[in-house]
């Protein structure tokens, strides 16, 4: 009877360990404060932290670089992590709280892929943890987690490929966890990265209205000489009469 007692408390244990620390991933594949709440029993904090970001991605280009940093520079311990970049401009924690939109249930594409993840002990997450809430992966490692507790510290870089079809402006999204259960957790505020080829676009466009409005000008100009050169012949005519 008490070796049955002492398996049953392992297994509660073990269960509570797995719902709440999770010390070999997250627990979800969407990022929002509710859900991060269930699973560390406290209510988000502020760990400083920040994200540095490029400006661009170019599609099918090189990868770029994601860094997790303190706002004051101070070096911030953490443990664990989870990571995903979504297609528009509005950050996950958001998007999700809508019903519908763009994208199904109000769910944002994950897109892209992180790189080199396992040097940095991370992991894509289970691919059920993210079918059951909807999130559709580009790639197996558009989403990543810990895949070990983490004796990371501030400031971390991750590298992000970007997808090889123009996606626009695409959301870094990122939550940071100091520990297991019932330590400090944080959100950290989503930065947007706009794509080369909508840059691009956006340049091609602005120089073809400005090859318009310079063609209107030269029309305009060569219009009002013209007028002027009526003008004058019909004063000399009239000169000429008189």
């Amino acid at each position: 009877m008490q070796l049955l007692h002492y398996y049953l408390s392992a297994a509660l244990s073990l269960l509570s360990l797995t719902a709440t620390s999770l010390p070999n991933g997250a627990p979800r594949c969407k990022i929002t404060e509710s859900v991060i709440t269930q699973g560390h029993k406290i209510p988000q904090g502020s760990l400083g932290l920040v994200m540095k970001l490029p400006a661009s991605y170019t599609p099918g280009g090189p990868p770029i670089p994601i860094t997790i940093t303190s706002a004051t520079g101070a070096s911030v311990k953490f443990a664990g992590i989870l990571a995903y970049v979504t297609t528009g401009a509005v950050q996950d924690s958001v998007l999700t709280a809508k019903a519908g939109g763009p994208a199904v249930n109000g769910v944002a594409a994950h897109v892209g892929r992180f790189r080199h993840i396992r040097a940095k002990q991370l992991r894509p997450q289970t691919a059920a943890l993210c079918t059951a809430l909807n999130v559709k992966n580009a790639h197996p490692k558009s989403t990543i987690t810990h895949s070990v507790p983490l004796n990371a510290t501030t400031p971390f870089t991750i590298m992000w490929s970007p997808p090889r079809r123009d996606k626009g402006v695409v959301t870094v999204n990122v939550v940071i966890s100091s520990g297991s259960s019932k330590s400090p957790w944080q959100i950290v505020p989503s930065g947007q990265i706009q794509s080369v080829a909508a840059t691009a676009g956006h340049a091609n466009a602005a120089a073809k209205n400005n090859a318009k409005s310079n063609g209107t000008s030269k029309n305009n100009a060569k219009s009002n000489k013209a007028k002027k050169a009526t003008a004058n012949a019909r004063k000399a005519t009239k000169k000429a009469k008189a």
